[in-house]
């Protein structure tokens, strides 16, 4: 992509994800769209490392702890109710969850990629797709799991 903007992007717009391999597909995906009104979600990691001036807000990582869990339910409910984003989108993994399901019940729209990684469906894709607004997958076997999803034009790894 040459920085070409094709679309701009006036909702509120949170992006969540998980460092690393999450946020690098969550990238190539948001190729040529500009947000003006924009903030970023995930938890602390030397793999985060959105642009300069760029907005994030940190949450504590679950790590499959249930205590953690709700530390982080409860951090995203924070986050949702005093940002109020009315679109949220992305790439998991399991630090998005609370901020997807929160986000859908304060009325954004969700808009979640199933990663690339792996042939199986994700646990966070499975528990966003019955809510999800637009589900994208990036293999053509992963339709056969989720038959609403829209298959994207290539990998984004």
């Amino acid at each position: 992509m040459s920085g070409e903007i094709l679309w701009i992007e006036r909702r509120r717009t949170c992006l969540a994800y998980s460092p690393g391999g999450h946020y690098a597909e969550l990238r190539r995906a948001l190729e040529g769209i500009r947000f003006t009104d924009c903030f970023h979600v995930t938890y602390r990691s030397e793999h985060a490392s959105p642009a300069p001036g760029v907005r994030v807000l940190h949450l504590c990582h679950p790590r499959r702890s249930p205590f953690r869990f709700l530390v982080n339910a409860i951090q995203a409910l924070v986050v949702v109710v005093r940002e109020r984003p009315r679109l949220v989108i992305s790439t998991g993994a399991d630090v998005t969850l609370a901020v997807l399901v929160w986000g859908k019940l304060f009325g954004a729209r969700v808009v979640f990629i199933e990663t690339g990684g792996s042939l199986e469906p994700s646990l966070t894709g499975r528990l966003v797709y019955p809510f999800a607004d637009l589900f994208v997958v990036q293999w053509p076997q992963k339709l056969d799991r989720f038959p609403r999803a829209v298959l994207a034009e290539g990998l984004l790894l």
